[in-house]
């Protein structure tokens, strides 16, 4: 990100404290028991119920794919969170959908519940409704996950975070995920999220009337985009790398080489959104739109 990269490191001490705060474990996380899963989908599945109940950090298989086959739900390929539940891979442990198998999300996150992820691959999920990976109506955390190849009709290619909401992507690569029919390739937020030091690249937003082929961002929602980059995302709408109808901080962050077929190729604006020591470059048909509405992004 050159220059970009070199002045991601002169961020405000409130917002490294905040981030820090964000992802530091409380006592009672850090106290919950540890399962080691054997590299068995339904083993995942079963750890999953039971760690709904006692709360649980799930230790997964490395150079594991926990493959997918029979979903646990009709929408979800494995149970609904709606306990405390941590999830932790690798080296190279994945979640994934069989593409043989029927179309489904990988995993929801209910009001009540919490979940966070820590290095896992998150592959092939696809949602006919929301969130291809992941539909998350509680607490969620991403940490130095990839989600990839997922796909969801109404919104959130990747990730969908509802109105009741609170989501932390950080230091996490979201690629190559499609919102069908809806806003939001990698990312549609209606809650509250922060978006750091992650990177939403080649999604698509396929629909005229929404756009937000990285991040969307609706009505009465907020979201950080911080330290991060956002490029070569498409919409067939509008916002082919950030779409905005709420309210959003984009801080040291690249966007850059996204396309819209509409308008604000880089960012759309139809809210509040604060720009500040970012660069905004080379996006189609504009870098943001409506001009002059985005101090600091001009072209």
């Amino acid at each position: 990100m050159g220059s970009l990269a070199r002045t991601a490191g002169a961020v405000g001490a409130a917002v490294l404290a905040g981030a820090a705060l964000a992802m530091t474990q409380s006592p009672a996380q850090a106290a919950k028991k540890q399962v080691s899963v054997p590299c068995s989908s339904p083993a995942l599945a079963a750890a999953i119920t039971a760690a709904n109940t006692t709360s649980a950090t799930l230790l997964l298989a490395a150079n594991c794919t926990y493959n997918v086959v029979v979903p646990a739900t009709a929408a979800d390929a494995l149970p609904i969170i709606t306990g405390n539940v941590r999830l932790v891979g690798g080296p190279s442990t994945s979640i994934r959908r069989d593409p043989a198998a029927v179309g489904v999300r990988l995993l929801e996150v209910a009001v009540a519940g919490t979940l966070r992820i820590d290095g896992i691959f998150l592959l092939n999920g696809a949602s006919a409704t929301t969130g291809g990976a992941i539909a998350n109506a509680g607490a969620l955390t991403l940490n130095q996950v990839t989600a990839s190849g997922n796909t969801a009709v109404t919104s959130g290619g990747a990730v969908d975070n509802a109105v009741t909401g609170r989501a932390l992507i950080f230091r996490t690569v979201i690629n190559n995920n499609t919102a069908t029919a809806g806003p939001g390739g990698a990312v549609n937020n209606a809650g509250s999220l922060t978006f750091q030091e992650s990177r939403a690249t080649a999604n698509n937003s396929i629909s005229a009337a929404t756009g937000g082929g990285g991040i969307n961002t609706t009505v009465g929602a907020t979201s950080r985009v911080l330290q991060s980059t956002i490029d070569r995302n498409t919409t067939t709408g509008s916002g082919g790398g950030l779409r905005n109808l709420g309210t959003k901080i984009v801080d040291h962050t690249l966007t850059e080489l996204n396309a819209a077929a509409v308008s604000g190729g880089g960012i759309f604006n139809a809210g509040t959104v604060t720009h500040t020591t970012s660069t905004t470059r080379n996006n189609t048909p504009n870098n943001c739109f409506p001009l002059g509405t985005i101090p600091g992004c001009t072209g």
